[in-house]
């Protein structure tokens, strides 16, 4: 069969020549490879996915070793299993930063509205893929961020425990929910992101990109600047840089993995995928009957005012300088992510170490503050003078100086709510002796009479518990470790 013959049976004429060979605009610039990049990234995963899911076995007891399996005994597995880890989080990231070129362009006017929002459907297609992807290693974090993630439609009225459990196949994350997630992951979202992938280059096909902001006629300017070769030859070697730094990741870098999942760590930290980092955090502000509020309604909100940005101010493409409401609007919320990603990473290092304590004997009272400080976890929410724990409460020390005293903290502690009605920590129902040593020992946080001393959580814990002689005696030969209580203290 001739050559002729074969552009004549493909339709090359009229069909793939005019797609291939299109005119765009001159003056179309290297972010217009964003959109390429994102087919390319995906088509990546899709291929080692494919390879993944020859050795992956989706079940509880198989699902850990098997990633053990890949990563040491599969030819070249660690470099196909790095590549698909670390190529997600790209395509996350390009997927959010092509979206956001959209927006500050104002590339989503008239007519290109279908076009961003199924630009929006194909984020939040990748994003779930995100989140279907990182249980199956089923590790600590996948199943812990499972957890916290399959928890948040609970609050949806009526249905939202039907909901729950419907995407965990169950009232809790189970051998149903991997495999449930695998299918998920593996067979539903690729094919509705391919779908929506198609439909979305269709219409950019349709509607061309958008000109200068300048050109307020809608007219494509002059020059030769086509889709093959001058546009894919830009959008290759955006590729192929990234794709040098996947390579990198995977041969020299190494995939962080936890303890298989069920494994106790009584201090664990649950966190997500650093692209959720900022979910994570924000949930962090809304507690008791605010949580519906943080994990429902602030997200329909965004996703709806997300889906309504073309409908929203003037109708043609124009440049920042004309959109100045619109482009703060984008500027403070893209500082807003960044800024809740920041302190989540914050959160993240190790807290309860080590504890500040004035350096001076302990009475036994406050000594047993100091070990329910420790046994209660108080530093995953508070520092003693900027050191030891987390900065999501206020630190404790110098709390004396504020007017506060034994009966008023030891009220906080135990329904902070009552005192503080706007107050997010949780209530605590420890012992009336407890709850006095524990105020006892965040008033001795007075660090301006007495320096400071950096005393071991396992000094502490080693200590004999509730019975005020035998502690005292054990950490008067020995450091003390760390301090707790305040008031507007953060929920855990």
């Amino acid at each position: 069969m001739s050559g002729r013959a074969i552009r004549d049976r493909i339709g090359w004429e009229p069909y793939l020549k005019p797609f291939f060979f299109k005119k765009l605009p001159s003056g179309t610039g290297w972010s217009a490879t964003l959109g390429s990049l994102c087919v390319l990234l995906f088509g990546l995963l899709a291929v080692t996915g494919i390879f993944l899911a020859m050795y992956y076995n989706p079940s509880p007891d198989k699902a850990y070793q098997s990633v053990d399996y890949i990563m040491k005994d599969v030819s070249m597995g660690s470099v196909l299993r790095g590549l698909h880890h670390w190529g997600a989080g790209a395509m996350v990231l390009a997927v959010f930063i092509h979206l956001l070129s959209v927006f500050f362009s104002g590339s989503y006017k008239a007519p290109r509205e279908l076009t961003w929002i199924f630009g929006v459907f194909l984020l939040l297609v990748t994003l779930g893929l995100g989140f279907t992807g990182y249980l199956l290693p089923w590790d600590m974090k996948a199943y812990w961020a499972t957890v916290v993630g399959t928890n948040m439609p609970g609050g949806v009225p009526v249905v939202g425990d039907f909901i729950t459990r419907f995407i965990r196949g169950g009232d809790t994350v189970s051998g149903l929910t991997l495999t449930r997630f695998y299918a998920i992951h593996a067979l539903l979202l690729p094919a509705l992101l391919a779908a929506f992938a198609v439909f979305h280059i269709y219409l950019v096909r349709i509607h061309g990109l958008a000109g200068k902001y300048d050109n307020e006629k809608g007219e494509e300017e002059t020059g030769l600047y086509r889709f093959y070769p001058e546009h894919a030859f830009r959008s290759l070697s955006v590729f192929a840089a990234v794709f040098l730094v996947l390579i990198g990741l995977s041969v020299f870098g190494s995939i962080p993995r936890e303890q298989i999942a069920g494994t106790i760590i009584d201090s664990y930290l649950p966190r997500p995928e650093w692209y959720y980092m900022w979910i994570f955090q924000l949930l962090t502000y809304f507690s008791g009957p605010w949580e519906a509020v943080g994990s429902l309604v602030l997200f329909a909100l965004g996703g709806i005012l997300l889906f309504s940005v073309p409908l929203l101010g003037q109708q043609k493409v124009s440049g920042p300088a004309a959109r100045p409401l619109s482009i703060a609007a984008g500027v403070t919320s893209v500082m807003g992510v960044v800024y809740l990603s920041l302190i989540a990473f914050g959160g993240v290092k190790p807290y309860g170490d080590v504890i500040a304590v004035p350096d001076r004997t302990l009475t036994a009272v406050e000594q047993r503050g100091l070990k329910v400080y420790v046994e209660r976890e108080c530093s995953y929410c508070h520092q003693i003078r900027g050191r030891g724990g987390h900065r999501t409460g206020p630190d404790l020390a110098n709390i004396a100086s504020k007017g506060r005293n034994i009966s008023d903290l030891s009220k906080f502690v135990k329904d902070p709510q009552a005192v503080r009605s706007s107050s997010i920590m949780p209530k605590y129902e420890l012992p009336e002796e407890d709850l006095r040593a524990l105020a006892e020992f965040v008033l001795a946080l007075d660090f301006s009479t007495y320096p400071v001393k950096i005393v071991k959580r396992e000094d502490v814990v080693k200590t004999r518990s509730h019975d005020p002689d035998a502690v005292g005696a054990d950490l008067r030969e020995q450091p003390v470790a760390r301090g707790h209580v305040p008031e507007e203290v953060r929920t855990k």
